[in-house]
């Protein structure tokens, strides 16, 4: 069942919370950003999760990175940020960036591994659609819908 809820992402209380990154290493705009700024270990690690790799190697794959330490604050409820790479590159043109096959394979490997260890998701809504130009409406959430059509998730809308 997919809920979807008015909020914020980076208040969600399911225990993994979800971002599109590109294969280039750059979280500048958007949810990266937000994400970045909260968490810079996330960006740290995503920058070397990029690092000496082939950019297109990485699309449809998925990078966990895990929040629980010492740093960490009690009203921070989620424990892991779950980058798909589901974009080649970036930028400010009128273009497709989002790249529905490598996204798709990126959700169905995060269900297959939330599924396997019991986790809760939460999904930004228009994942993929802002500033990486992808439908949403037509093409990714009921690409969401079939993917998680037997495993809960919650995807967040925020007005913000």
């Amino acid at each position: 069942m997919i809920g979807i809820v008015e909020g914020n992402l980076l208040e969600a209380t399911e225990q993994v919370i979800v971002q599109q990154v590109n294969c280039q290493g750059v979280m500048g705009s958007g949810l990266a950003k937000q994400i970045r700024a909260k968490h810079p270990e996330v960006y740290r690690m995503y920058q070397a999760q990029c690092h000496g790799k082939r950019p297109q190697d990485l699309l449809g794959s998925i990078h966990a990175v895990y929040l629980r330490d010492e740093n960490s604050k009690p009203e921070d409820k989620y424990e892991y940020v779950v980058n798909i790479f589901g974009q080649l590159n970036y930028g400010r043109e009128n273009v497709l960036y989002t790249n529905y096959e490598a996204l798709r394979k990126g959700l169905a490997v995060l269900r297959d591994d939330a599924s396997a260890l019991g986790i809760s998701i939460a999904i930004p809504y228009n994942l993929g659609c802002g500033l990486a130009n992808g439908d949403w409406d037509n093409v990714v959430y009921p690409m969401i819908q079939d993917i998680f059509k037997d495993y809960g998730v919650t995807i967040y809308k925020y007005e913000g």
